[in-house]
């Protein structure tokens, strides 16, 4: 009998759980909505990869490699050419190669593994089917995750995420740093450090070493990165530490008063898409040829002028619904991150704005905006 069902019934947290306990090794096919699909490869209960069908070439293993300046654009070309000729995975040939070692791409596989299931996780409507494989069906060599790693990172990164992407919703700002962690600590807490730090060379773990500040060892990298003219894309690629703890420690750091933005910018609807300079050119020059039609349409039909003001009326519209609509999807982000940090959602709007929740501007446009809560639950519209 064939495993299968819908997200909404039957969560990917609840297969992953079911597939660890029971050692299942196979192929788990979902189907998001709006034509979203992935594969989650199993071999005895832990996940060995996660594939996702028109997914962002900025997901790829040599463009993360290239974008942390650890492999050059010929290197990488060399490598793909191999691959191609021997069947073999790129990153296999660039340490065949000795162009990077064994464990940093361990590192980049892992990390690549663990961002896609985070991304998985986040799909809520659609189907699943899990197809049967025999045990080893998979190449062995690459790193693994065991179904339990796998649904605890997933549960974390849907939890958090709201409240990240309340403040760090902008991928082309640029922060600079407004104190070291050094510059506020005092005697005492330096002292502690410094045996902390001395003892831990005694068996005890590096990511748990004290740093001054109280930052983990996550943040102070991310903090020693901050230059000023980094963007947080580029944060994120030369950090090596992927998307997520990348920007949680910016939010960290935001919030302790370490950096600051040098110019603030409006929230992006998705932050991680990237867009590349020839598809920016092309939007412009379509910008401006559209522009110039509608210059020479007032200019040289004056007798369409009527047809004009009511196609304009209509964008109008539609503008202001859009506008609303988005508007009402910010301040529902906000509520959702205020929830997670109180415990319940919060009496008014304006809460949202006095907690840092969300921007004044954001929140000036949503005034006409009807929001009643009970405090477990609310309705905006």
């Amino acid at each position: 009998m064939a495993l299968q069902g819908s997200l909404a019934s039957f969560g990917i947290s609840e297969i992953l759980q079911l597939a660890g306990v029971q050692q299942k090794t196979g192929v788990l096919h979902i189907d998001g909505k709006e034509g979203e699909v992935a594969r989650i490869l199993l071999n005895g209960g832990r996940v060995a990869g996660c594939e996702r069908d028109g997914g962002s070439k900025d997901d790829l293993l040599g463009r993360r490699l290239l974008a942390a300046d650890l492999v050059t654009r010929d290197q990488l070309n060399r490598a793909v050419k191999q691959s191609r000729a021997n069947n073999r995975r790129v990153g296999d040939e660039l340490v065949e190669a000795k162009v990077i070692e064994r464990g940093l791409l361990e590192h980049f596989l892992m990390l690549q593994l663990r961002e896609r299931l985070a991304d998985v996780f986040g799909w809520r409507q659609g189907t699943w089917r899990f197809e049967a494989r025999p045990r080893g069906f998979l190449p062995l060599g690459g790193p693994t995750l065991s179904a339990e790693a796998a649904l605890l990172d997933g549960m974390r990164v849907v939890e958090e995420w709201p409240l990240i992407r309340a403040k760090i919703n902008n991928y082309e700002v640029v922060y600079r740093v407004l104190k070291r962690p050094e510059e506020s600590e005092s005697e005492a807490e330096a002292l502690e450090r410094i045996l902390d730090d001395a003892f831990s060379e005694f068996g005890g773990d590096e990511d748990e070493a004290a740093q001054a500040g109280g930052l983990s060892v996550q943040e102070r990298n991310v903090l020693d990165l901050v230059d000023g003219r980094l963007t947080v894309h580029d944060l994120i690629d030369r950090g090596r530490l992927g998307e997520f703890e990348t920007c949680k420690a910016l939010l960290a750091l935001l919030n302790g008063g370490y950096i600051e933005p040098i110019k603030h910018k409006k929230p992006q609807e998705n932050p991680g898409r990237r867009v590349s300079k020839g598809a920016m050119v092309t939007r412009v020059a379509l910008n401006l040829a559209l522009l110039g039609a509608l210059a020479a349409g007032v200019v040289f039909l004056p007798n369409a002028r009527g047809e004009l003001d009511s196609n304009a009326a209509a964008v109008g519209r539609e503008a202001r619904y859009r506008l609303r609509s988005n508007r009402i999807v910010a301040v529902s982000n906000a509520l959702e991150a205020y929830r997670i940090e109180h415990g319940r959602y919060p009496e008014t709007l304006e809460a949202l704005l006095t907690s840092g929740f969300i921007e004044a501007r954001a929140l000036a446009g949503a005034v006409a905006l009807d929001y009643v809560t009970t405090g477990t639950d609310y309705d905006l519209r």
